[in-house]
């Protein structure tokens, strides 16, 4: 059987496992990074581990590619990280999709972690069957990635996307982009706690919260600050949304990442704002919907990279 390795780069691990064509995960590891080491350091256990991923697989299997999905900006001719990639410094102005596949004898390929999750869910999840969606991923960061004619669109250089860095306002707070009022800063994870933050200190209101996480257990209980910061989070969404739509007449919104887990506490308000920002015939029968992939997204939209480059 011929399985792609998938390897999906967090700040902390790296997820690493070998998919066939339907997205079946045949073998599967997390290996730990130090995210402030060099790429040596970072990439040789990620080869180590793919190695033994391989070699414990029955002899008939075969590794044909890799694929790697991972924060920043990928050029799409080189491979290598533009930028974008605080998070793991020493892979900046590296490939390292080149330097995997060098390794491990086999072609490869890398591109951001939100561009994969778009190649995941159109090969294995929400999207599939679809010709045109944008997927939205709301975590710490906000990152996105689109799907055109029913293929992955990345744009002239691979940077297409970046939906979290709209401009929502002009005069809006900084963006650690360089940006100012960027969607980032008022629906990602921290937007969101900084929000029920600052209502709640005008509030005089006392709780233990002390992250997003916490937030959405405070929404979840109808906590009325906390609902109203996840509100504030989807009308922001739906800003940035419209105006996608109206642009490019898409099928569909999907919304993954970590904060998206809150369910309909976020995607409620989006959708109730949505027809606020975008022309209602472009909008009509677009669904607001939530990932299909789960944790397993960064994995599979990786080795949903290397299928799509070798022309599954």
């Amino acid at each position: 059987m011929d399985l792609v390795a998938g390897v999906d780069f967090g700040g902390t691990s790296a997820k690493i496992g070998l998919v066939d064509r339907a997205g079946g995960v045949h073998a599967r590891d997390r290996v730990a990074i130090d995210a402030r080491a060099g790429h040596e350091a970072i990439l040789g256990p990620v080869i180590d581990g793919l190695r033994r991923l391989a070699a414990a697989r029955p002899r008939p299997d075969r590794v044909v590619g890799v694929g790697v999905g991972t924060p920043g900006f990928i050029d799409r001719d080189s491979g290598t990280i533009a930028g974008g990639c605080e998070n793991i410094p020493s892979l900046l102005g590296r490939s390292p999709g080149g330097i995997l596949g060098a390794a491990l004898g086999v072609p490869a390929w890398a591109d951001n972690d939100a561009t994969c999750a778009a190649a995941a869910e159109l090969a294995y999840g929400a999207g599939r069957g679809l010709q045109s969606f944008i997927v939205v991923t709301v975590g710490t960061g906000i990152g996105g990635g689109l799907v055109l004619g029913g293929k992955v669109w990345r744009g002239a250089r691979g940077f297409a996307g970046e939906i979290g860095h709209i401009s929502l306002d002009p005069g809006g707070p900084w963006c650690p982009c360089g940006g100012r009022g960027c969607l980032e800063q008022y629906a990602s994870g921290p937007a969101i706690f900084r929000a029920w933050q600052d209502m709640a200190g005008r509030r005089g209101v006392s709780t233990p919260a002390r992250s997003p996480v916490d937030v959405a257990e405070l929404a979840r209980a109808a906590d009325p600050l906390a609902l109203a910061a996840f509100a504030g989070a989807g009308r922001a969404l739906a800003q940035a949304l419209g105006g996608v739509i109206n642009l490019l007449n898409i099928e569909a919104c999907i919304i993954g990442g970590g904060v998206a887990g809150a369910g309909e506490i976020l995607l409620g308000p989006l959708r109730r704002s949505l027809p606020d920002h975008a022309f209602a015939l472009a909008a009509a029968g677009v669904p607001v919907v939530a990932a299909g992939l789960g944790n397993e997204a960064g994995l599979l939209g990786a080795a949903a990279l290397a299928w799509e480059r070798l022309g599954s």
